[in-house]
C-alpha cells in the first residue's frame, strides 16, 4: 500500500459556467470523490493535453523563467559593484 504525500491546498475563487458547475457536481457524485478531487483531476488532465498538444512542460516554462529572475539579479548585483 502506497502512502500518499499529504499536499496543502490552497483556496481560490473563480467564475464558472452553472451548467458546467452542475455537470462536474454530477461527476463528483456519481463517481463519490469530492468536488475539489474532481476538479484537482479535470485541472491536471487538462494540463497534461496542454503539455501533449504544444509539445511543452509547464515546468520548464517555469524553472525557465525562474533562472530568468536569478540571472537578471546576478547581474545587477555585479553592476552595482
Amino acid at each position: 500500500m502506497s502512502k500518499e504525500e499529504k499536499v496543502e491546498l490552497s483556496r481560490f475563487t473563480t467564475l464558472i459556467n452553472p451548467l458546467l458547475l452542475s455537470n462536474i457536481k454530477l461527476v463528483s457524485y456519481f463517481t463519490n470523490k469530492k468536488l475539489y478531487e474532481v476538479i484537482n483531476e479535470s485541472l491536471s488532465l487538462y494540463i497534461e493535453d496542454f503539455e501533449v498538444r504544444y509539445n511543452t512542460k509547464i515546468s520548464s516554462i517555469i524553472d525557465l523563467q525562474t533562472n530568468l529572475i536569478e540571472n537578471i539579479e546576478k547581474e545587477n548585483k555585479t553592476e552595482k559593484k
